[in-house]
């Protein structure tokens, strides 16, 4: 029996949509981690302070390791399973999300090598995110039912940017650049 006909005599549960929907607001809320520095990043190189070489390098350092983390993430999924992976990945871009929000108590110095590490290290915890979605889906969704649940899934990351993006931007003017992290971390 297949993965399709199978899903088929289930159609009257709707676990596949609780999964859905936990997929969008977990996909949500990593997007919303991906804009704090952006909101953020002003405000961050006049304190610290940064030049624009140094933003560009922070900037980036999300970047690298997403690149250079990419197919091991899948690999983990496909060694650990979906669920451990996304729970790991989940409380590590969590916690390097919150701990951005404290780089300004080290010295200069180590403040921007601390952000870099900071952004980096959310990147590389992030690798496994999209990967596990596809997967999860696959094995929840029928075939004719992948691409709504797909198309549901990335308008979340629409979603995060048009939801949080102003709230970052209040949380930087109400109570400062540091509390985005703390915030979204713990969110």
């Amino acid at each position: 029996m297949s993965l399709d006909a199978t899903i088929e005599k289930k159609k009257g549960v709707p676990t596949r949509y609780l999964i859905l929907l936990i997929i969008f607001i977990v996909t949500a809320v990593n997007y919303a981690d991906r804009a704090t520095f952006p909101n953020a990043g002003t405000e961050v190189a006049k304190e610290l302070p940064l030049s624009a070489v140094s933003m560009s390098y922070i900037f980036s350092a999300f970047g690298w390791a997403y690149l250079l983390m990419r197919l091991s993430g899948g690999w983990l999924l496909d060694k650990f399973g979906s669920k451990n992976v996304y729970s790991c990945s989940l409380f590590f871009w969590s916690l390097f999300t919150f701990l951005q929000g404290f780089v300004d108590m080290f010295p200069l110095a180590w403040a921007r090598l601390s952000m870099f590490f900071m952004r980096f290290m959310l990147g590389f915890s992030e690798t496994p995110f999209c990967p596990a979605n596809a997967r999860i889906m696959a094995a929840w969704f029928p075939t004719k039912e992948r691409g709504t649940a797909s198309a549901i899934v990335n308008f979340a990351q629409y979603f995060s940017l048009a939801l949080f993006s102003p709230l970052l931007g209040w949380l930087i003017f109400a109570w400062g650049w540091e509390h985005v992290f703390t915030v979204m971390g713990y969110v």
